[in-house]
């Protein structure tokens, strides 16, 4: 499996995620250094969740007002209906990654646990009876479901699902391309693969944020992203379906899904610290390059630009002088010749000497080779 073919922008668009993945980053690095001084109690994050819960499930057609989940929270009732159940699980849920996410790794247990703790009403549990009880086998329904395309590949929803997790994990873990681009094809797939009869859309959306917590973006726990989502219904699902009716075919392309996420997740980090927002509406365009590893390297400098010698370490030298040698090359080409130097510490090195004018890249994504600047 590899989503990231599905992922086919042109230039302009590539443009325009490389400055909204930049620009997410400018914002996350200022929110950090706003956390060390004020963070936030647990309690203050309530209102929060309660909107989130409630635009969730206003995108699934269930309306169900922020004072509603609080009262239905509040008040718990002895034999509660659907809708109480799915409010309660979705609040425990949110609490429980709000408090540490890294309890919780992306896998099979987790994502059938979570959507237990949504629709608790199995055939094995009668109404009222919530189940506390983690699933010990994982059982995803294999069916063919309602969805906008013909599901007629061969293979199981189980091993789709299987296939997904790998996925998302390794990319997440060996950091080849931006964790925002990841997070946003896996919450389209995991859509689009349709594990269960209901709750899809509230799960990927309930993991999108348990991977962004996990991967730096701690901020997306003090924003609805739901709400601002929920604001853009129509796109939502326009971008959706883009994608979906070219399903299981080469002509899947789910770039207006990503861009759709990526200004999203913008959006809300502009509202979450708005002091921040014009500074970065005005972030130099990034060299045409794989989407960049996070964080980001500082923009080129002016003096840089002017002639005056470019100070290099000692690890982006060897870099360079092993592009002087073997160019053109790719960044596992790079990583595998210098085996000491990360994926991701490699990256923002390339980044640096592109911005430096010293290296120049050409293709996009996994396609990025990199050659000396003549």
């Amino acid at each position: 499996m590899d989503i990231f073919l599905k992922i086919n922008p042109s230039e302009p668009e590539f443009k325009e995620l490389q400055n909204q993945l930049q620009a997410i980053d400018s914002l996350t690095a200022a929110w950090h250094t706003r956390r060390k001084e004020t963070i936030p109690r647990h309690e203050t994050l309530q209102p929060t969740i309660e909107a989130t819960i409630a635009a969730s499930l206003a995108l699934e057609n269930m309306p169900c007002s922020p004072s509603l989940i609080h009262k239905i929270l509040a008040q718990p009732s002895d034999t509660p209906d659907k809708r109480a159940c799915l409010v309660t699980g979705y609040n425990t849920i949110l609490n429980a990654l709000y408090t540490d996410a890294r309890k919780y790794p992306l896998c099979e247990d987790t994502i059938v646990a979570m959507h237990t703790a949504l629709f608790p009403h199995g055939k094995n549990n009668s109404p009222g009876k919530a189940s506390t009880v983690r699933p010990a086998a994982v059982n995803f329904l294999d069916y063919k479901a309602p969805t906008l395309f013909n599901r007629s590949r061969t293979g199981s929803v189980n091993s789709e699902i299987g296939d997904l997790v790998k996925w998302t994990n390794r990319e997440l873990t060996h950091h080849s391309h931006h964790p925002l681009v990841v997070i946003a094809a896996f919450a389209y797939e995991f859509i689009s693969i349709h594990p269960f009869r209901e709750g899809k859309g509230e799960l990927s959306r309930i993991l999108s944020t348990l991977l962004m917590l996990q991967n730096r973006y701690e901020w997306a726990r003090e924003i609805s992203i739901d709400s601002f989502i929920e604001q853009r219904r129509t796109t939502y699902y326009q971008t959706l379906k883009r994608g979906q009716q070219n399903r299981y075919s080469t002509q899947e392309n789910i770039t207006p899904w990503v861009l759709f996420l990526c200004d999203t997740w913008l959006q809300s980090l502009h509202s979450l610290i708005p002091e921040q927002a014009e500074a970065t509406t005005a972030l130099p365009r990034q060299a045409e390059t794989d989407v960049p590893a996070q964080p980001t390297a500082p923009p080129v400098s002016p003096v840089a630009e002017s002639g005056t010698p470019v100070y290099l370490n000692a690890r982006q030298k060897q870099i360079l002088a092993f592009l002087k040698r073997e160019e053109p090359a790719k960044v596992g080409d790079i990583a595998h010749a210098l085996k000491t130097i990360s994926i991701n510490t490699l990256k923002k090195d390339l980044l640096y000497l592109r911005q430096k004018n010293l290296i120049e890249s050409h293709g996009v994504l996994k396609g990025t080779i990199y050659t000396v600047k003549k």
